[in-house]
């Protein structure tokens, strides 16, 4: 399979099949840089592996992560690649090159969530008081682009989105990130870091919780909204939380909705010996034809991952243009949970 292209453009046809060849070039060197480090925090060669195998199994879907035409995200609105959707030049400069760039030394790495103020300038017609949302980005993202995602998100659910930035250091270190993520080192900082983040902000909606009906219960909630890696890292946040918290009624107040997920397994499996998972309400969107969902949520049909998975006849992995456009218009399904909260409605209306 190759990029769209006009039929007898020479050199757009040039331009998109480099465009594929940088695509793969990073995924293959992401794994070779993983598989030759010796650092024992990275995948185990067994591992390596295995994803290299599952890589291949799925390689002809890799050159669409921006979609059937790789240049309309450029100058579609909405698109966290449109230059308009950024403050300044230099801002989206600077977003663009952090998927590639590791601007930073070993020494500073970043490795922890840092939540971001929600994105200004919203009026929202539809008080929420007793929730509160999240969203977490995947690789390659800055907090500008997250800022972005997080716009949108607000735009269609009518509801303040916090940021919880994943941050990253270049596109090899945040795919050694994932891979540890689905592989022996589920218990990283960053998943351990987003788990705090999430279980303080269930201690608030406890409180609320003291005060409320039966009717406002179903008001009182944590949401997350993740992308890709940020899948990853909420399947071992669930993972983390089910085995420091067992049977707590407090996690039924916990949604998590994941686009484009990364994961392997989801909620992770920390404790092998149970049969059954008590886990927070959970849904999954996936575009049939995205390389990184087809490595995750619905590999293997989506045999691993607790609840509902929506699919949608699609390609690119972009979460604003390639997925929250058609999930506003319906394409996923209109019968999600999360479909109907769209417009600032709740659980509760």
């Amino acid at each position: 399979m190759t990029f769209m292209a006009e039929k007898g453009n020479s050199k757009s046809d040039y331009v998109l099949g480099m465009g594929e060849k940088i695509v793969k070039y990073l995924w293959w060197t992401g794994l070779k840089k993983a598989a030759s480090s010796m650092d024992n925090k990275l995948p185990k060669p067994k591992q390596l592996i295995v994803e290299f195998q599952k890589g291949l199994a799925e390689i002809s879907s890799l050159n669409k992560v921006l979609g059937e035409n790789p240049f309309r995200p450029f100058y579609a609105d909405d698109s966290e690649l449109n230059c308009k959707s950024y403050d300044s030049k230099q801002s989206y400069h600077d977003a663009l090159l952090s998927f590639f760039i590791d601007h930073e030394t070993p020494e500073d790495k970043e490795d922890l969530i840092k939540p971001l103020l929600p994105p200004e300038g919203h009026l929202f017609s539809h008080k929420t008081p007793n929730e509160k949302w999240f969203f977490l980005n995947g690789i390659g993202t800055n907090e500008d682009m997250a800022r972005i995602n997080a716009r949108m998100l607000s735009d269609i659910f009518k509801r303040p989105v916090t940021p919880l930035h994943n941050p990253t250091n270049g596109f090899i270190h945040d795919l050694v990130e994932v891979l540890n993520g689905r592989g022996n080192c589920r218990k990283t900082s960053i998943a351990q870091s987003a788990k705090d983040q999430i279980w303080s902000e269930l201690q608030v909606i406890k409180e609320k919780l003291k005060t409320a009906g039966p009717t406002g219960r179903k008001e009182c909630k944590v949401v997350v909204i993740a992308h890709s890696q940020g899948g990853v890292i909420m399947s071992n946040v669930i993972g983390m939380l089910l085995e420091e918290h067992p049977g707590d009624p407090l996690l039924d107040q916990l949604e998590v909705y994941t686009f484009a997920s990364a994961h392997d397994e989801f909620p992770s499996p920390w404790d092998q010996e149970r049969t059954v998972y008590d886990v927070p309400f959970c849904e999954h969107f996936a575009n049939d034809n995205d390389f990184v969902a087809r490595l995750g949520v619905i590999n293997g049909g989506g045999e691993k991952t607790t609840g509902n998975v929506y699919v949608n006849h699609g390609a690119g992995h972009l979460l604003n243009f390639h997925y929250l456009r058609d999930f506003e218009k319906g394409k996923y399904g209109k019968d999600s949970r999360l479909f109907s909260l769209c417009n600032g409605k709740r659980l509760s209306d």
